[in-house]
């Protein structure tokens, strides 16, 4: 009768130890060289939808503002990460849209300013942020700062105590302005600049890496968005990464 059992001489038993450290040692090193790259590109990613997003938000302010014919503000909200610690670092982290309105001026009244959430509030996404640099966002000035409050209390709209913010206001003409501290006295309303300098005119959005941007250190990849003062037109700039 014919043997049908296989030939043990000939059949082999498995993976060597050897065998199994060189496998396990090149699948270390691919994944340690591929690692770095595909952290560069989700941080790309991440980066590319927030900008993009707030580009189609600056977008919608504008069409909003000559639909109602009212000027509408933008805020850019900066606050910690960590909540009410002292000494911690503050960045833009949120922005919101809202509808101004004035009440009617009569003698010896006092004109103010009535803000209507239009939207909600958006956050960028963790690690990304719109630096603060002058250089870098000099629409964002430290001295048109203000303090966010709701209602005349605080926490304000981005919902984090001691929030300040930087806003643009869009004109139903379609230019934009910038708006500043309160003027006080009678007016109640707060100074209100036109930004002619288009060199000027933009802000920049990119990965923190848990340190303050500055223009020294700039990441490689980052978002700029650019806003022509006369036409409100607003465009993108990416270097790459």
């Amino acid at each position: 009768m014919k043997n049908l059992l296989p030939n043990r001489q000939g059949r082999r038993g498995g993976f060597t130890l050897i065998e199994l450290l060189v496998v396990v040692t090149i699948i270390v090193l691919v994944m340690a060289l591929a690692t770095p790259a595909l952290t560069r590109t989700l941080q790309a990613g991440k980066l590319t939808s927030a900008g993009d997003s707030l580009l189609g938000i600056i977008s919608q302010a504008q069409q909003n503002a000559n639909t109602y014919d009212l000027p509408v503000e933008l805020r850019f909200f900066k606050f910690s990460t960590e909540l009410d610690l002292p000494g911690v670092r503050q960045d833009f982290r949120a922005y919101m849209m809202f509808k101004v309105t004035t009440g009617a001026l009569t003698t010896g009244s006092t004109l103010t300013e009535t803000f209507v959430p239009m939207g909600s509030l958006t956050r960028l996404p963790e690690s990304i942020t719109l630096v603060a640099d002058p250089d870098l966002s000099p629409l964002l000035p430290a001295a048109n700062s203000q303090k966010d409050t709701k209602n005349g209390s605080t926490p304000g709209y981005a919902g984090v105590s001691g929030a300040t913010y930087n806003a643009i206001r869009f004109m139903p003409d379609g230019t934009f302005r910038l708006p500043g501290a309160s003027t006080g006295g009678t007016s109640g309303l707060t100074t209100i600049t036109f930004a002619q300098d288009i060199t000027n005119s933009h802000f920049t959005m990119a990965s923190d890496a848990g340190a303050s941007i500055t223009k020294a250190n700039l990441p490689k990849n980052f978002y700029t968005i650019q806003i022509d003062p006369f036409s409100g037109k607003a465009r993108n700039y990416r270097p790459g990464f």
